[in-house]
């Protein structure tokens, strides 16, 4: 029955009213229940604790001088005994409060929520982009650019006609990336409106990689995986986000350090055990190359559906 309260105080930029402002929790255990000034945000309650969950508080932050108040109570133990099973009675040390940032996105009113990209090693460039709300006329477009900052692809502008939209070119003359050589590439997405006026803009670091896992069915022989057409021996290890000092909390150094870790020891691949990682890590495998198995809390015991399907998207 452990809970604990948070409160801090905060302002926003008078600049920033008329966007939509997102309070961001990146990971806090078990359930959080949180007030901006006095008002309940979001639906009332975070359940599980190794994800992130954002909020949007359009509604309830004020921008210039006046400070927000934001409180935050976060119980140890959720109310849902199915998470507790899921993520606190598992074979690892569990702490309760806040252990990742918290903090303030601002967008534009009409924006890409996120994007999802499978950037094949022929070149070959898919990306999923959710809107917040589809807007007829509007369009969305994607540049490629490589590490030196060049751009070297541009796909055709995509007409927006639902909250999803699907970008699909070919890139020329790329770099694939694997874990000896992996090469990133920033997608630079850009949303425009009906006159053609860039509205919003996200960017992402990816690769170009191909992950096939072949299996033949002649003697039920399994080939194995292979990456960019070539057969790849997984060595690796699981990993938890942990240090005795600071349990859960890591900082960008110290995931870093994990990752140069594990490389050192003649390894490629890294299991994350047994839930998402910092983001900081995940982009610190990317960097330096670590093949990565994500996991999803609930390992011992699942999550019931409605939390687990929240925790997956």
């Amino acid at each position: 029955d452990e809970k604990v309260k948070y409160k801090t105080e905060f302002m926003l930029p008078q600049e920033w009213a008329g966007r939509q402002i997102q309070l961001v929790f990146e990971a806090a255990f078990t359930e959080i229940h949180v007030e901006i000034n006095g008002r309940k945000a979001g639906n009332g309650t975070y359940q599980g604790g190794f994800t992130r969950h954002t909020i949007d508080v359009s509604d309830r932050v004020f921008f210039g001088t006046k400070k927000n108040r934001l409180e935050v109570e976060v119980l140890k133990e959720s109310t849902n005994p199915q998470v507790n099973l899921a993520e606190r009675r598992a074979d690892y040390w569990n702490f309760g409060g806040i252990w990742r940032p918290v903090f303030i996105i601002a967008k534009p009113v009409h924006n890409i929520q996120r994007v999802a990209i499978d950037a094949k090693a022929d070149g070959h460039f898919m990306a999923d982009v959710f809107l917040n709300q589809a807007v007829p006329g509007s369009s969305v477009c994607v540049d490629v650019i490589d590490s030196k900052g060049k751009k070297v692809a541009t796909s055709p502008s995509c007409p927006i006609s639902s909250d999803q939209t699907k970008v699909d070119f070919n890139a020329m003359n790329i770099r694939t990336w694997n874990a000896e050589q992996p090469n990133l590439y920033t997608a630079v997405f850009t949303l425009k409106d009906q006159q053609g006026k860039t509205v919003h803009v996200e960017r992402q670091k990816f690769g170009f990689r191909t992950i096939e896992y072949r299996h033949s069915y002649a003697g039920d022989k399994e080939d194995g995986v292979f990456i960019n057409g070539q057969k790849v021996i997984f060595k690796g290890v699981n990993r938890h986000s942990f240090r005795p000092e600071t349990g859960r909390t890591l900082s960008k150094q110290k995931n870093i350090e994990d990752v140069l870790l594990i490389k050192s020891m003649n390894m490629n691949a890294v299991r994350l055990s047994h839930y998402p990682a910092d983001p900081e890590f995940l982009d610190a495998c990317d960097s330096l190359g670590l093949y990565v198995e994500c996991e999803q809390p609930g390992w011992h015991n699942a999550h019931e559906t409605i939390v687990g399907s929240q925790i997956v998207e």
